[in-house]
């Protein structure tokens, strides 16, 4: 943390004695001390709390995961992505998505066969007579 040599300690060592004085300085070594003491059980504290929620399973699981694609083995990343697929079949099971869109298939091809006979009988409605023979048109487009 600190790479502090034995020069370093002596000045330091000077400055508290020169500015708190040599009466006081078992007082304000002991408190400082107190206060290190504090500050790393904090640490200590906060450290493995960390590591308790890294060694989640969850957590291990999408560590592996990164790990893996980090390190270019993409056939290991195959299982939990077949999970996600599992549980996504599954969601799509709950939700019966399967069934409404088939239905809704089914209902678009009954619509669009229905209208294809309607356009097929207007067709054949407006569609001239043609039983005159082509000369007959001509004569009369003549005349």
């Amino acid at each position: 943390m600190l790479d502090l040599g034995w020069q370093e300690f002596m000045v330091i060592a000077l400055v508290l004695v020169v500015v708190v004085g040599p009466k006081d300085l078992p007082k304000v070594l002991r408190g400082f001390a107190k206060f290190m003491g504090k500050a790393r059980g904090m640490a200590r504290e906060f450290q493995s709390s960390m590591m308790e929620v890294a060694n989640q399973d969850e957590f291990r699981d999408v560590k592996k995961a990164f790990d893996d694609a980090k390190s270019g083995r993409i056939e290991d990343l195959s299982s939990p992505m077949a999970d996600v697929k599992q549980a996504f079949d599954e969601a799509q099971k709950d939700a019966d998505l399967d069934e409404s869109v088939n239905s809704i298939k089914s209902t678009a091809d009954d619509l669009k066969s229905a209208t294809a006979k309607e356009a097929d009988k207007v067709t054949a409605e407006n569609a001239p007579n043609n039983t005159s023979s082509p000369k007959t048109v001509k004569d009369s487009a003549s005349s």
